[in-house]
């Protein structure tokens, strides 16, 4: 890229002009607009699959719906990501699946859409992400085992420089450097936030004050929202909102009040029995986290799109108490 086309690149970005077709007609968010709205909680959606494991692009329109219309403030959703089974998605069937999601999502929530994979499939995932309405894209590390940092600051540097949306950086935290890291990439003007796989509050603190300003610090999950939140973090990742979002709400804005108490209680009482699907798990699937099938089977119990999922992952068994679960803690009420 010439010196001067980067010159405009870059000022473009800083306006918040962000390139590339918006969803139907619907102008996007500016930068600064869109950094303020990923503060909140970051709803992780499964990809519904038909039975013959075939994307279902009217599903997920449908669920992303159905979240834009609940009016759950600081809400945004993260699909095509772990949680939405990426690694198994052909590169058609990802640009459709963040499409149905920005269609059904229609403006009123953010949309951020995966990317990962090796340097070419990575940067043709973030063009498909921002032709097909993506917000921003949540850039997961480089594969291929371990890799200096140098080469790492390339990878997502150039990736973030492809689109013109919101870029959110997702590190390799084990690096005692990557504070370093964060506080360079955060000098690109559509790099918004980053997060922290680091399940502590180190790299978060270590930031600079300006970069801690600039970047949106999310935690991954519950338990290490509860130590990051009232520590600094401005946003944590779920998939629980799925299920229950206002309680997740809830859940965040006292965590950014330092109301920790409250936090646990919420947690406890709200967020934590919705876990006891993954028992329902076979046993090889019942890894940490939240199972893809079994949050699944909880939304098809609910009357939303769950579908199959692809392997190597496991279909669920134990459907029915699933259902009892999602039907005792999960918040049910249509927009």
């Amino acid at each position: 890229m010439a010196q001067t086309s980067r010159r405009r690149f870059l000022s473009q970005l800083a306006a918040g002009q962000n390139r590339g077709p918006s969803a139907g007609s619907r102008p996007r968010r500016s930068l600064n607009d869109l950094r303020q709205a990923l503060r909140g909680v970051h709803s992780y959606l499964p990809t519904p699959f038909h039975a013959d494991l075939e994307i279902d692009p009217e599903g997920m329109r449908q669920n992303a719906a159905f979240y834009a219309n609940a009016g759950v403030q600081s809400l945004s959703l993260v699909v095509a990501a772990g949680l939405g089974e990426l690694f198994s998605l052909g590169f058609e069937e990802h640009r459709e699946v963040v499409r149905a999601a920005a269609a059904g999502a229609d403006g009123r929530i953010p949309v951020v859409a995966g990317v990962r994979g090796g340097y070419r499939f990575a940067l043709r995932m973030a063009r498909n992400a921002e032709e097909a309405g993506a917000d921003a894209i949540l850039i997961f590390p480089p594969p291929g085992g371990p890799q200096t940092l140098e080469g790492q600051r390339r990878y997502f540097t150039e990736i973030a420089r492809s689109v013109g949306i919101g870029v959110l950086i997702y590190p390799r935290t084990q690096r005692d450097d990557w504070s370093r890291l964060l506080d360079e990439l955060a000098d690109l003007p559509n790099v918004l936030g980053f997060k922290d796989g680091s399940r502590g509050i180190e790299l978060g603190q270590s930031l600079s004050p300006q970069t801690r300003k600039r970047l949106v610090w999310t935690a991954r999950g519950e338990e290490h929202a509860l130590l990051a939140l009232p520590a600094g973090a401005t946003a944590y990742a779920t998939s629980f909102a799925s299920l229950a979002p206002r309680a997740c709400h809830e859940f965040f804005r006292r965590g950014i009040r330092g109301d920790t108490r409250e936090m646990e209680k919420i947690f406890r009482e709200r967020i934590a029995p919705l876990a006891d699907i993954r028992r329902q798990l076979p046993l090889p699937d019942r890894s940490p986290g939240f199972g893809v099938a079994a949050i699944k089977a909880a939304l098809e119990s609910l009357g939303r799109t769950g579908g199959s999922v692809r392997p190597p992952k496991l279909q669920v068994g134990g459907t029915a108490r699933i259902a009892e679960i999602a039907a005792q803690y999960s918040e049910l009420t249509e927009a």
